[in-house]
């Protein structure tokens, strides 16, 4: 797949990566200094003038933030009380984007809030409650997102929303309840740990469980964030994204999630920077915003870019959780999301680099490729090794307290970098067409054949004609 050319080329970005320290080090500043960098935070502020500048002292004079426009949101105080069976105070937090207000009815258990346990109730049990739910895999074995439960929990007319972490650690989650570069929450939502919600449901032994919630966060709309741009230009019109988000939750540093992937892209775009002009196709860096908020930046992204989409040769994103879960270190791993052949692209590259793990494929709207994806470019992902565990622990110490750099093992980034930049150097001086685009009625036939369409209407995200 590499030309004889580019060989030396190769050798050169993998050693350059392997000497250099700038990962570690951008990821100490990001982290342990500036913060959560959460839409609407000083941090996030703070963020994006240390990744612009860093940007152009790796020589990208054109390094800029690109402002868009989201419904943003803050958090306030929370205050849980159960009234009935009997009286007690428990800690809890907001889940992002959720409207605030103060609620007072009876809990219903719904187990892990997937759709079929939804649909064994009858709309009318759950009308004028509060929906319990934890984050654990539903009974029939899959992951069902946050923002799914939510939806089905104001779908059946419910005052508010528990979610449950099914983790322990006393680590109450969060994340988002609505697309943000749409709309706010309907109803208030609030995280609580397993250990909180199991005690909970104990004292109702049975009775009647009510709680008086009272959540001060607010939606704000027309607040402003930015995705970071850097842009290397290539011989031809075509470009190469490649990218992944810089914001994590206001909870945590948000090392793992996906602070990780902003740097490996920062690191890319240093490495790549001396084959300015030197490459078939262009490659633009992007670390998104606001995607832990309904993936709200790179979908605002995509809808400013709309005339670039017919030379996006493919997007990449880079969701890599530090590479590392509770089992330990883990290396990197691909999924393809669209076109089918780019899977047999990606073994050939993994048969010549001599690098295994493994190809999956896959249809998921909770990362940033997914606004490329419905705009049918070919879309591709590294992440984490899948294993059985993250099935049943899911998104461990993500959205918690715990996302910490302690999780994140630097020198597992620096591997995922020298991979990405093989893989980017190969895309880069192909001199064949990447892979087709995928016309939008094909894209909904696949997505309503998954089932897909019914969970993206119930999340709000179900807008095929328009990016936004």
């Amino acid at each position: 797949m590499l030309s004889k050319v580019h060989v030396e080329t190769e050798r050169t970005l993998i050693g350059d990566v392997w000497q250099n320290n700038e990962i570690h080090e951008n990821m100490l500043v990001m982290a342990d200094e500036i913060g959560s960098r959460f839409a609407g935070t000083p941090s996030e502020k703070e963020a994006q003038r240390y990744m612009v500048e860093k940007l152009k002292e790796y020589g990208y004079a054109d390094a800029r933030a690109e402002p868009f426009n989201y419904y943003g949101w803050k958090r306030g105080p929370i205050k849980l009380e159960m009234t009935e069976p009997v009286e007690r105070e428990f800690e809890a937090i907001s889940l992002a984007m959720s409207p605030g207000g103060e609620v007072d009815a009876e809990v219903i258990d719904l187990g892990t809030g997937s759709p079929e346990e939804f649909e064994t109730v009858n709309p009318k049990d759950v009308q004028g409650k509060i929906v319990m739910c934890s984050s654990a895999t539903s009974p029939r074995g899959k992951r069902v997102h946050r923002r799914t439960k939510y939806g089905y929990a104001v779908e059946y007319g419910a005052v508010g929303f528990i979610f449950m972490n099914h983790n322990p650690g006393q680590l109450p989650p969060t994340g988002s309840l609505r697309p943000s570069y749409r709309m706010g929450g309907e109803i208030p939502g609030v995280g609580v740990s397993l250990e909180t919600g199991s005690h909970m449901l104990r004292l109702a032994k049975g009775k009647a469980l009510r709680v008086r919630l009272s959540d001060g966060s607010e939606v704000v709309p027309d607040t402003e964030s930015a995705n970071i741009v850097a842009e290397l230009p290539g011989e031809t019109d075509e470009w190469i994204v490649v990218g992944g988000h810089y914001d994590g939750h206001d909870i945590s540093q948000g090392a793992m999630d996906n602070l990780s992937g902003a740097v490996v892209t920062m690191e890319l775009a240093r490495a790549f920077k001396p084959y300015r002009g030197r490459l078939r196709r262009g490659i633009r860096f992007v670390c998104f915003a606001c995607e832990e908020i309904g993936v709200t930046g790179s979908t605002c992204y995509v809808a400013d870019h709309l005339e670039d989409t017919p030379k996006t040769a493919i997007m990449v994103n880079l969701e890599l959780g530090g590479l590392a879960y509770k089992q330990g270190t883990q290396h990197a791993a691909f999924t393809v999301y669209q076109p089918p052949e780019m899977k047999v692209w990606l073994k050939e590259f993994l048969g010549e680099t001599k690098y295994p793990t493994e190809i999956l494929e896959g249809t998921s709207a909770a990362s940033d490729h997914w606004p490329f994806y419905m705009q049918g470019v070919p879309c591709i992902y590294m992440h984490a090794e899948p294993s059985v565990q993250r099935l049943v622990v899911g998104r461990g110490w993500g959205h918690t307290t715990a996302d910490t750099m302690d999780k994140v093992d630097p020198r597992n980034l620096q591997e995922g970098s020298m991979l990405m930049a093989r893989l980017l150097l190969r895309l880069a001086t192909q001199g064949d067409k990447i892979a087709r685009h995928t016309q939008l009625n094909k894209i909904v036939r696949h997505l309503e054949a998954r089932g897909m369409r019914k969970t993206l209407e119930i999340q709000r995200k179900w807008h095929p004609d328009t990016p936004r």
